[in-house]
């Protein structure tokens, strides 16, 4: 794989401005019909506008200090709870239109009611538990649920209707006009409201803080930003995927280099290995009182295992003279670059060259990991250039890449989760059954230490985020009981099958509108395609028969006939058909596509890149 399918595969550039608003949310006492704003829904409409970026500001030159641990326990105050985690783009929300994200095996249904603003609830109607998500928004902004028709405030989760109860303003009277119709009635119970949760739009990105209320949300640290892009440097175009595989294993996986040359064949990569000559130069923080934790790399950009293959094949020389003559070639000195990359776990990682003097760059890769839930995430990246391309185009080849390496990670997972839930059978097996203050989470796992056999140099930042989910995975919310309920239920005794992680229909075309308006317009094209061909060929057979038996045919005008001639009729069905092949070709792309011989074909790729003895 080229260098160029490398930087659009790690998905390319969108519009540089920086949506930055926050929705306050809060589950709230229910006491009218027509409630009153609260303080907090009263504080949230200013924090949604300019005040959000100066309390975020606030928040983030609290929070943005380096701290350091003790290596003893480093990771012992991570909180799960105090980070905000990124959901989906918010160019794949439909405005004003319902849809549920998960985010550690909840459901929220959230709604962009502008370009900059998004609400967001639990995804249960407190009526009767119905999902919010498949209601819609009423005409004032509200949630609707399409069960009984009572409808919510996004903001706050207040229940602002319900249809039952609205009472006529006086007998008989006809009117329609909603100032007229409605009269109060007594107060509702508390058990109206449905539950608020923060979220705001940053970089393009929909964020949602699924611990707490406003107050705690403000309390975090923020979310991740890449300066560039704030500062309106570079442009940002991003991808999304839903991926069948537990969350840590993909993190773990975007954090590994070594992986690039041997499962996606794809030379680029090694310029973030390390080795025993060049080794990463690694650099932790454990900000916010370490509830947060931030790994730095850096080493030089250059071929690593690459350069070995060379000196084996006996080629390396021979590479080192034409590397010299392009260098002789530039006017300008070429720089030293830097290999760098910034993890913020447990979602945010950014990948990037840049020159070791001037510490610049024109490419950025991004990725934010959605923890979906236990064998589960949303992969989201973005490719941050002075280029756009068009999503659907970078969409093309990130879908390939993803294929070549997702079904490694779900072998992967069928080891490492049965592992985890059997471990966990253990610890709980072996508490004292009088121990009341038994807590789960305060109990870290050896799962991955004892599993994994890590020997490269390039793997002492993946050392340490194996380390992490050994010390932190108890807390994640809900995912102890969620796995052993999987275990309970047999599944984790079966391997996915190759079609289930691999459907990009259920992955992307599901959740993307810009692939589902792809595929409607390449369906467009196959009718159009074929109608004119039809019309063609019938025109032509028409033709044929009327001309020689009718005078008046004769009569036809010369250009007209031009385009009966068998050239011209060859010409425009020669071309319908390749513009039908081009666009079945392209629907194709939005469905299961890596069987076993892509598979095959990619592997003897390999010898290519690293001889084989």
């Amino acid at each position: 794989m080229s260098t160029l399918s490398l930087l659009l595969l790690m998905t390319c550039l969108c519009e540089t401005a920086d949506a930055f608003t926050l929705s306050s949310k809060r589950s709230l006492t229910r006491t009218s019909y027509t409630p009153v704003p609260p303080l907090l829904q009263v504080r949230a409409q200013v924090v949604s506008s300019t005040a959000v970026a100066s309390a975020i500001a606030t928040t983030s030159t609290i929070t943005s200090k380096k701290e350091t641990k003790s290596d003893s326990a480093p990771f012992e105050n991570f909180d799960y709870n105090a980070h905000w985690y990124p959901v989906i783009w918010a160019h794949d929300l439909r405005l004003n239109e319902p849809t549920k994200v998960t985010v550690f095996d909840v459901d929220y249904v959230i709604a962009k009611t502008s370009e900059t603003e998004v609400v967001g609830l639990l995804d249960v109607c407190p009526h009767k538990a119905a999902a919010l998500s498949q209601g819609r928004m009423t005409a004032s902004g509200h949630f609707q649920c399409a069960y009984h028709g009572w409808s919510f405030d996004g903001t706050s989760g207040d229940c602002m209707e319900i249809p039952q109860l609205v009472q006529a303003a006086a007998d008989g009277d006809d009117s329609t006009t909603s100032s007229s119709v409605k009269k109060p009635f007594p107060k509702l119970s508390q058990r109206t409201g449905a539950t608020a949760v923060p979220t705001m739009i940053h970089q393009q990105m929909v964020w949602l803080f699924p611990g707490g209320n406003l107050e705690q949300a403000l309390l975090a640290p923020p979310p991740p930003s890449v300066p560039e892009v704030a500062s309106g440097q570079l442009k940002m175009s991003t991808a999304i995927r839903d991926i069948p595989v537990d969350w840590p294993i993909l993190v773990s996986n975007i954090c590994d280099p070594d992986h690039g040359v041997f499962a996606h064949q794809a030379k680029p990569f090694d310029w973030y290995t390390a080795s025993v000559e060049e080794p990463l130069q690694l650099v932790q923080e454990f900000p916010d009182s370490g509830k947060g934790f931030i790994m730095k790399s850096k080493v030089p950009a250059k071929d690593k295992v690459l350069s070995v293959d060379r000196k084996i094949r006996g080629t390396h020389q021979e590479f080192e003279k034409k590397q010299l003559k392009k260098q002789q070639k530039q006017k300008t000195k070429a720089p030293t670059l830097l290999a760098t990359s910034f993890l913020q776990l447990p979602t945010h990682l950014q990948l990037k060259r840049v020159n070791a003097e001037t510490n610049t760059t024109n490419f950025i890769s991004t990725f934010y990991i959605c923890p979906v839930g236990v064998g589960r995430s949303r992969f989201m990246s973005a490719g941050i250039s002075t280029m756009a391309p068009k999503r659907w185009l970078t969409k093309l080849l990130l879908d390939n890449f993803l294929d070549q390496d997702t079904y490694l990670l779900a072998s992967q997972e069928h080891t490492l989760l049965a592992k985890e839930a059997d471990e966990l059978k253990r610890i709980m097996k072996q508490k004292d059954p009088e121990d009341v203050d038994f807590d789960i989470t305060k109990h870290k796992l050896s799962v991955r230490r004892n599993l994994f056999a890590l020997q490269s140099p390039s793997e002492k930042m993946g050392s340490k985020i194996e380390q992490f989910w050994d010390a932190t995975l108890t807390r994640v919310p809900n995912r102890v009981e969620n796995l052993l309920k999987l275990d309970q239920a047999g599944a984790l005794l079966h391997q996915k099958t190759r079609e289930q992680v691999l459907d990009r229909a259920s992955q992307h075309l599901a959740i993307s509108p810009d692939a589902q308006d792809v595929v409607k317009n390449c369906h467009k094209l196959v009718q159009g395609a074929k109608a004119i061909s039809i019309l063609t060929l019938g025109t032509k057979l028409v033709s044929i028969w009327l001309l020689p038996k009718y005078s008046w045919a004769s009569r036809i005008p010369h250009a007209g006939l031009f385009f009966l001639k068998p050239t011209c009729v060859a010409a425009v069905v020669a071309l319908s058909s390749a513009v039908s092949y081009l666009a079945s070709k392209m629907i194709r792309e939005y469905y299961y596509k890596y069987t076993d011989d892509y598979r095959r074909k990619d592997l003897s790729k390999i010898p290519t890149l690293w001889m084989d003895k």
